[in-house]
């Protein structure tokens, strides 16, 4: 009963605090969305790093005494005063060497991309770009004696990346692309663009009231808010196709999925796309972890594709969270699909 009205009241506190902040922004997409965010949430002063890791650790990501670790789950008690001497410490998720020059004191304590972490784990991490690991049996696990489990290993272009667990990945993508808005810092890095993985990460593990509450105390104590927690559209209408629940004022007919049934599903799935300029177009899946598992190519102005759970060499999937993308080489729409079993 005590987490539930915790709940209500971090509910309460978001709509109290988020009722005018976004009222400039409108009907804008991809740069001139960007743009209009970025001059929304840039009124963060905030330089000081010992301070900021004291209220990390004794009340943003406090429970009682107890704090957790943002990759591995492990939880630790803690005494008053402590901020991270030891171990955990504190994880700069957009690495401090990705910093450019300018704001460099206020990116270094700016909480909305720290997070508490294992000291070992920390390490581990380094400044890897994030990504997805793509033979986890011989890559490093973090830790394996918990039920979350991170890894640091080659991604299928052999870039070395590092994997967080399923129970934060959503946190730590809408963390870096706040970070890329604020600041305009690039989210490549080694090679990596990590925005494709960040984008299916954030509908895979969508904001929770959790993290709503952690977008309330961070905004009280610096100044300004995650947008991608309280406006999860935003990620596509910036970065991606423009999905089909996004609001397009006077969009022409575009290609669109009109139809998932049943969804969830546990033997096929019926998929309705209607592709009003009958161009040549695909149908792609991918897993939670961004991988393509099937692909087929569609033609026509109404197509009917029916999935059975089966990967490009007839393998049965696991049950799971799936992604149907639908792409004709200028527009393409994202739908999210549960398979079980």
């Amino acid at each position: 009963m005590k987490k539930y009205i915790l709940l209500l009241l971090a509910f309460a506190l978001f709509i109290s605090l988020n009722a005018d902040y976004y009222d400039s922004i409108t009907d804008q997409n991809q740069e001139a969305l960007l743009l209009a965010l970025r001059n929304l949430i840039s009124t963060n002063t905030y330089s000081n790093y010992s301070g900021a890791k004291v209220f990390l650790f004794q009340t943003l990501d406090n429970e009682d005494g107890v704090v957790r670790c943002i990759y591995t789950g492990e939880e630790y008690e803690i005494e008053p005063g402590y901020s991270g001497q030891t171990s955990p410490n504190t994880e700069h998720t957009y690495a401090q060497s990705w910093f450019s020059t300018p704001e460099s004191s206020i990116k270094k304590a700016d909480l909305h991309h720290l997070f508490i972490c294992t000291m070992q784990v920390n390490s581990a991490r380094s400044n890897y770009p994030f990504g997805v690991v793509a033979s986890p049996a011989i890559a490093d696990v973090y830790y394996p004696h918990t039920p979350w489990q991170s890894y640091r290993g080659n991604d299928n272009w052999q870039h070395r990346v590092f994997e967080p667990a399923d129970q934060s990945k959503g946190d730590i993508a809408r963390a870096l692309m706040y970070f890329h808005v604020r600041y305009n810092d690039s989210l490549t890095q080694s090679n990596v663009n990590m925005i494709p993985t960040f984008r299916i990460w954030h509908q895979a593990d969508p904001p929770t009231p959790a993290e709503i509450s952690r977008n309330n105390a961070v905004q009280g104590f610096q100044g300004n808010r995650n947008p991608f927690v309280d406006h999860p559209e935003y990620v596509e209408r910036i970065w991606g196709p423009v999905s089909n629940e996004d609001f397009v004022q006077n969009a022409s007919p575009q290609l669109r999925i009109d139809s998932l049934y049943p969804n969830p599903f546990k033997e096929s799935i019926q998929v309705i796309v209607d592709n009003p300029k009958a161009s040549p177009a695909h149908i792609e899946i991918y897993n939670i972890r961004g991988e393509k598992v099937y692909q087929e190519a569609i033609s026509g102005k109404e197509n009917r594709f029916q999935w059975q759970a089966r990967d490009q060499k007839g393998n049965k999937m696991k049950a799971g969270v799936y992604f149907i993308r639908v792409c004709d080489g200028e527009t393409s729409v994202v739908s999210k699909v549960l398979y079980l079993q």
